[in-house]
């Protein structure tokens, strides 16, 4: 077996090693973030809302040299929940880039990777050093876009398309007003959006709200949390909510009223978002992550002027790892979404539904040869989200 702490790779890059640290409390992490310019989802805050939430213990792989220098690092989850014990770098975020510099930095941590044993699973944005490595199979691709942001407000408003400028013009002119709420109001006036978004929209349970309490507390404290509201005659028809990290802003999360949309308050609220981030000195908007079954979506946040990215997820199996529970376990999540997402379920039972079952959907992507899972029954699932949300 492994040390736990520290994982040694011997002199493939002379006098260097890989140490496996507590990504939260150990100092190399924040140095490495810091030093390689990492974004939101390598963040203490991030992380936190992760161990607030799910419990997750959030760890890195980091690349040291002689001196103890670190060098790159790669941040994950070891899981271990109904699904089996796995890998993930990062649950519940957009993407999780390595923080390296070279693809022989990369390599050499994905070796440590491989000799924990566990399937790992990564999502990373292209633009990245990383070398093909037939040990990774992808299993998915999704589109990143962001906006550079110059601080020149007049040639941001005409990177925009014609008809957003016009969706912007009508919001306004429409009584659509962008403005702040207290934290209170907002987390209200937010869930209540989410989980109908998440339901109506997409037949998907909504994140906790313990997740947003503990994002808004933690960034709220290093004022980096800053969610904007779109309102018609006080009333609240949409929210997005912006968190900033290093010179990036992040459109990290949008709901809205689906009966307003001809208003077009998303409009507005990305429109304020663009000048919230020149107005902060920001280098760059990140719109995040868009799946290609979303192509209004990523129509929406083109005609902004964002460029692309594309974001591959790739899985890493050990050899001979059997699945024995994990595919029926995966349907019958999908099962219990698909009960709990009906129409005629109350709002407040799917709410407490997304508390209680999410934590599981940070598997995401099932692992083809799986994961081994022995003595699990599938009334053990149920028993627990009926505890729950009864």
């Amino acid at each position: 077996m492994l040390d736990p702490h520290n994982v040694n790779l011997g002199a493939r890059e002379s006098g260097a090693s890989v140490l496996r640290i507590d990504a939260l409390a150990d100092p190399r992490w924040s140095d490495l973030v810091e030093q390689r310019g990492a974004g939101l989802f390598h963040s203490r805050e991030w992380l936190g809302a992760l161990v607030d939430t799910y419990g997750f213990r959030p760890e890195a792989l980091v690349l040291v040299d002689g001196h103890g220098k670190p060098l790159g690092g790669l941040p994950f989850c070891q899981i271990a929940d109904l699904f089996g014990e796995r890998l993930v770098s990062l649950p519940f975020s957009d993407y999780c880039d390595p923080a390296i510099a070279s693809p022989q930095h990369w390599q050499l941590l994905f070796d440590a990777v491989v000799a924990l044993g566990l399937p790992a699973k990564f999502a990373w944005r292209d633009e990245l050093p990383i070398a093909e490595d037939s040990r990774l199979e992808s299993v998915g691709r999704a589109r990143w876009q962001g906006i550079m942001v110059n601080g020149d407000v007049d040639a941001l408003w005409f990177g925009c398309s014609a008809s957003t400028r016009r969706a912007i013009r009508k919001s306004e002119s429409s009584g659509v007003r962008v403005e702040s709420l207290d934290d209170d109001r907002l987390l209200a006036e937010f869930m209540h959006l989410h989980v109908d978004l998440r339901k109506r929209k997409y037949g998907l349970l909504a994140q906790p709200r313990e997740f947003f309490e503990s994002i808004c507390r933690r960034f709220g404290e290093r004022n980096q949390w800053f969610p904007l509201v779109a309102c018609v005659d006080n009333r609240v028809i949409a929210v997005t909510i912006y968190l900033r990290k290093g010179d990036t802003l992040y459109y990290k999360f949008n709901a809205s009223r689906p009966e307003t949309l001809a208003l077009r308050p998303n409009d507005a609220l990305l429109w304020a978002g663009v000048r919230l981030a020149a107005q902060l000195g920001c280098r760059q908007l990140d719109l995040g992550r868009s799946d290609d079954d979303q192509p209004g979506l990523i129509r929406f946040k083109r005609q902004f002027g964002a460029f692309e990215h594309e974001i591959r997820s790739v899985r890493y199996v050990p050899p001979g790892y059997v699945d024995e529970v994990g595919p029926r376990v995966q349907r019958l999540l999908g099962r219990f979404t698909k009960l709990l997402t009906d129409s005629s379920v109350p709002d407040d039972v799917t709410e407490r539904a997304g508390a209680a079952l999410y934590r599981f959907f940070a598997r995401s992507t099932r692992f083809a040869a799986g994961d081994r899972v022995s003595g699990v029954s599938m009334t053990s699932v149920l028993a627990f989200a009926y505890t729950r949300c009864a």
